[in-house]
């Protein structure tokens, strides 16, 4: 054991650890956890396993090159740092490989920006890379070309709830800070071959690969044409429709649809095997090989899981030239090590992460089940070893080791994608393992001939003939795949949703899967390797406990011009007050932050949902939240349909069966020790000042939501309320939700309001001189984000969403003027960028 670390393939391993540990130290700001964390492990190596003087300095080394690779490729300040604006023109040079919308309405690309004129002020030298987003239109865009496009700016705001997805940070990881939304676009020119070799070159393969699908699209139609795009190309090419990516989501087959390693491994072992089959010399026959790799790798456009495979494999392919054998794991480090040194920042794609955990945990378990066979497949091969060649090349194609491993494989590989899923995308398909048992055989002769049939098309005279025959082929098994992925995802239960797991659940599940698969391979006989095991599966059950608290708590969503509180009773039930909007793209804010919210707390069960009345600003969510949650009580204000959206959520109670009431004036809809919530309906024509009032009081504390309900609305229902402590503005502080009356007769002590970016100059300046003048401390979901109201002893705490430390804080209240001064800026700016 001592003797452990003379070993460079485990050194590598240990270097790759520190690199990435340095990476992890900086970008997430927790540096001296990490140093602590690598010194501590240091100490452990030198003590058990005597690691020397200059390998502990080697391993220092590289936690610092990480820290320093980290930080150079921080993005740095630009000149294009938060400017939204109306009236831009960029120049600049695609970078990246178009991709296309579903619908086929939408292109988007990198450039980067050379130079711009923005609110007609003139930029040079920008180099700075951008996200476009344009309309699709006769003029066609492809990698490397130079081009002029003229739209808008937007700087995107970062999440402000907890759990949802920060696209903004996405796009840093991309090194890109705007994204400008082209309405017109010019070529100004194409790469040349001399000055612009290496985006000339990929030009070329882009162009390539689109005239090879549209040769297979002569014989191949949608959806199928889609899904081979997919599987030979990566998802770069054709998105299919939503129907069929949906069915594969639900199967677990999602990954067919982007290229991957396997892929990789596949083209190559079926070239192996064609190779030896007609005896093909061995070095040609692995120099054929890589070329044929090398090829495919320029062709997907590099994504990381082809990346990584393509790397791994062609260092494999060397060592076999040069009589040299890799050890599987050491090497699969080592790749991941150069390709961060190359990019950093690509340990955050999640690409990257799973091809890199599913290929590991293949690497490390494979070996240990298959030899648990290797005695049954001896037996096996012994006894049908005098069988004829063609017999024999059968029988040891099915030989007990190839069966296990077509199940073991997607297993291993289900297993150790399951946190990494649960973690980014709150759910995963059960059945995931047998359907890709089910495919196992035909997608790989499906991606050879896939592939293959593509390069004979680029060959003069065959081209026709080979895309007919291999396009012969491909149906029929393509329509198979299509029918496996609808017969999975139609299964109850096909894609459970499920809580997030945090950093320390996703690798302690690891480490159990991993301790488990050593206490196989000793048969279960060492019982310090048990005690380990059991400990770990405790240890990683124990961090899903909950600390349960019974405070009262409101939380104030961020669905920014829009509506969505949650309230929290000390007996830990839930009521929901609205659910949000639907943005322009379709997607509402139940899905994208409410959901997201209640999987990743556990919260599974909702005592009441009140929607206030069906403006989409505060009902839009409603269906989301019910097909997510148990919703024991629904109350809506009446039964008139006077929009497309509350037309569907009508529809959709029907449809489900689901029992709601209408609201009744000064009514209680719920109770507890306590507490008691009650409704109340203003007397009046107009929809928003109609709207349900609610009203909840806990001890000697009342909080006022008031809907949409302004100074109209509340006239009518005035006599009922007195003190409140917490007043939900109407209407998102537009003019006239409040008056001076209103607030002397609740004296409020804070004033929440629901609000974002919008034309409608929300909050109105008058609510929000009157609420400093009455000394009324302000909660803006503008200002603060997703915001939590805690009930701690007699007084009310406030906390809000720091979006960039991922973490709750509670809120310093800024001096008032400064925040009206700061709302009259940003509206002054928001009138002026949309004025057209």
């Amino acid at each position: 054991m001592k003797e452990i670390f003379s070993y460079t393939k485990l050194f590598t391993i240990l270097l790759t650890i520190f690199y990435i540990l340095g990476l992890i130290g900086s970008y997430f700001e927790c540096k001296s956890v990490c140093f602590f964390f690598a010194f501590i492990l240091i100490g452990l190596l030198i003590w058990f396993f005597d690691l020397g003087f200059k390998k502990s300095i080697i391993l220092c080394l590289a936690l610092l090159l990480g820290v320093i690779r980290a930080q150079s490729s921080t993005n740095l300040p630009t000149i294009l740092d938060e400017i939204n604006s109306n009236n831009v023109k960029i120049q600049g040079q695609i970078i990246t490989s178009k991709n296309v919308s579903i619908k086929n309405d939408k292109t988007k690309f990198y450039l980067r920006a050379d130079s711009g004129l923005i609110d007609n002020k003139k930029y040079e030298n920008l180099n700075t890379k951008i996200l476009v987003s344009i309309d699709n239109n006769k003029n066609s865009v492809s990698i490397g070309d130079y081009v002029a496009l003229e739209g808008k700016l937007r700087y995107p705001k970062p999440s402000s709830n907890p759990y949802q997805f920060d696209y903004q940070r996405y796009l840093l990881n991309n090194d890109v800070k705007n994204i400008l939304y082209a309405s017109s676009f010019e070529k100004i020119k194409e790469p040349e071959l001399k000055s612009d070799f290496w985006f000339y070159l990929l030009k070329k393969f882009e162009k390539t690969r689109e005239n090879i699908i549209q040769k297979h699209s002569k014989n191949i139609k949608s959806p199928r044409l889609e899904i081979l795009g997919g599987i030979v190309f990566g998802s770069e090419t054709i998105n299919p429709d939503e129907e069929i990516k949906e069915n594969f989501k639900n199967s677990g087959l999602l990954h067919l649809l982007a290229a991957s390693g396997l892929n990789v491994a596949l083209i190559y072992g079926i070239w192996w095997w064609l190779a030896t089959l007609i005896r093909f010399p061995y070095n040609l026959s692995i120099l054929t090989g890589a070329i044929l790799v090398v090829f495919y790798t320029f062709m997907t456009g590099f994504p990381p899981s082809i990346l990584r495979a393509s790397t791994m494999l062609l260092f494999v392919l060397f060592g076999k030239i040069i009589d040299r054998n890799a050890n599987s794991l050491a090497l699969i480090f080592f790749v991941g090590f150069l390709m961060l040194l190359f990019s950093p920042k690509m340990l955050f794609d999640v690409g990257f992460q799973l091809s890199f955990v599913v290929t590991i945990g293949l690497v490390v378990c494979m070996p240990i089940i298959l030899e648990k066979f290797k005695k049954i497949d001896e037996k096996y091969k012994e006894k049908h070893k005098k069988a004829s060649r063609f017999k024999k090349y059968i029988l040891f194609l099915f030989s007990p080791s190839n069966l296990v491993a077509i199940i073991a494989i997607p297993l291993i590989a289900q297993v150790f994608v399951i946190p990494l899923q649960m973690h980014y995308f709150n759910n995963f398909a059960p059945y995931s393992v047998l359907a890709n048992i089910a495919i196992v055989p035909f997608i790989g002769v499906l991606s050879f001939i896939g592939f293959v049939g593509s390069i004979f098309a680029l060959v003069p005279f065959l081209n026709n003939f080979a895309t007919n025959f291999f396009d012969f082929i491909a149906n029929p098994l393509l329509a198979l795949l299509i029918k496996i992925s609808e017969i999975f995802s139609s299964f109850k239960f096909s894609l459970i949703s499920t809580i997030g797991l945090n950093v320390f659940q996703i690798f302690a599940f690891w480490g159990v899967v991993l301790l488990f698969i050593l206490n196989l391979k000793n048969n279960f006989k060492n019982k310090k390797q048990i005690i380990v095991l059991v400990a770990a599966i405790f240890l990683g059950l124990f961090s899903f406990i909950k600390p349960i608290n019974h405070d009262l708590e409101i939380i104030m969503f961020d669905v920014e011009n829009a509506d969505s509180f949650l309230i929290k009773t000390p007996q830990n039930k839930y009521i929901m007050i609205d659910t949000g909007k639907k943005s322009y793209k379709g997607s509402s804010d139940a899905s994208m932050i409410m959901n997201k919210y209640l999987k990743n707390e556990r919260i599974n069960k909702l005592e009441t949902l009140i929607i206030t009345h069906f403006d989409s600003d505060h009902c839009a969510g409603t269906i989301e939240i019910l097909k997510n949650l148990k919703v024991k009580k629904v109350i809506i204000k009446d039964e008139n349909i006077q929009s497309q959206t509350s037309k569907e959520i009508f529809d959709y109670f029907k449809e489900k069966k689901i029992n709601y009431e209408i609201a009744k004036n000064h009514n209680e809809i719920y109770f507890e020790k306590d507490l008691n919530i009650k409704t109340y309906m203003p007397n009046s024509k107009n929809d928003n000042e109609s709207s349900i009032v609610t009203l909840l009081n806990y001890k000697n504390k009342n909080i006022l939501f008031m809907g949409d309900v302004g100074i109209v609305g509340f006239e009518s229902i005035n006599k009922y309320f007195n003190k409140i402590d917490i007043l939900k503005i109407g209407h998102h502080g537009a003019k006239n939700s409040i008056d001076k009356v209103m607030l002397d007769k609740l004296k409020p002590d804070y004033a929440l309001i629901s609000v974002g970016f919008n034309k409608f100059n929300h909050p109105h300046s008058s609510t929000i001189n009157l609420l400093n003048e009455n000394n009324i401390e302000i909660i803006s979901s503008r200002n603060y984000g997703f915001t939590k109201a805690i009930l701690d002893k007699e007084e009310f705490k406030f906390y809000h969403f720091e979006s960039e430390a991922k973490k709750m804080s509670e809120i310093k209240f800024i001096n008032k003027k400064d925040f009206f001064f700061h709302e009259s800026e940003f509206f002054k700016r928001f009138i002026k960028e949309n004025a057209s």
